[in-house]
């Protein structure tokens, strides 16, 4: 596998973050701009900026938001883990709240894996999953991945975002997270949010969590959003992890 990742940057890519009631919660600054209806997340500390770019070249950077699963696993969007035809990309995976700040950690990324079912020309196929390994162990906890499918009896059902995405002013590099809920469980697609919560560009990749035996679990990665009336970001539609687990489990349960 190459060592290196392109992030696919269509205007369709979504991310966005959030709070929920009944899931533990995370120190927040409530009075910080939000990412579509957002706020800052100084918690989840598994939850990664993904940066891919040649450092010698400014403007070449990209980015996505990723989830620790392992202690070198990190669970993401197939769209920002495709290998591309440059192989001088440097990835990194920033743990900490805003590389802006000057605190948090950046670690190496070794290899990025895309599942084998994406199709890159459309998003809406599905298969919007990939991982990528880090070069060394990191001593943060994990995040669980759901292996049940929602069913239509959890729409309605609180779900938190996050994601280090855009918010309504286009501002990003940030982690931030969102309270919102279930509204649609399809076999290729789950939907969170409304018009007013939801993901937006630079969030690919990030987590949606739900409350599975109490415990806060991945049971989306955010794929792509939708946009109208001239506005970026309106919607957020993310990848069910357990369709996918024949190819997460590989990674994750690697000697």
């Amino acid at each position: 596998m190459r060592k290196t990742i392109l992030f696919f940057t269509a205007a369709i890519l979504s991310a966005c973050t959030a709070e929920v009631d009944d899931l533990p919660p995370s120190e927040t600054d409530a009075t910080s701009a939000a990412i579509i209806g957002g706020t800052i997340d100084h918690g989840d500390p598994a939850v990664v900026e993904l940066v891919a770019g040649r450092p010698e070249e400014p403007g070449t950077e990209e980015r996505c938001t990723a989830t620790l699963i392992s202690p070198t696993v990190l669970v993401t969007a197939a769209h920002c883990t495709i290998p591309w035809e440059y192989e001088d990309y440097t990835v990194q995976a920033f743990f900490g709240t805003s590389r802006s700040s000057g605190e948090g950690t950046l670690v190496n990324v070794k290899e990025v894996h895309t599942h084998p079912d994406y199709d890159f020309r459309d998003i809406k196929l599905g298969s919007d999953i990939g991982v990528a390994i880090l070069e060394e162990p990191v001593d943060v906890e994990p995040v669980p991945y759901n292996r049940v499918p929602l069913t239509q009896a959890q729409i309605g059902q609180p779900v938190r975002l996050i994601g280090f995405g855009e918010d309504e002013t286009g501002w990003g590099g940030v982690k931030m997270h969102v309270s919102t809920t279930v509204h649609t469980v399809e076999p290729l697609r789950l939907g969170f949010g409304d018009a007013a919560h939801h993901t937006c560009k630079g969030d690919s990749g990030g987590p949606a969590l739900m409350s599975v035996d109490g415990v806060p679990t991945i049971v989306g990665v955010t794929s792509y959003g939708e946009s109208s009336d001239g506005q970026v970001c309106t919607s957020g539609w993310h990848t069910p992890v357990d369709r996918y687990l024949d190819f997460v489990d590989q990674f994750v349960n690697a000697p």
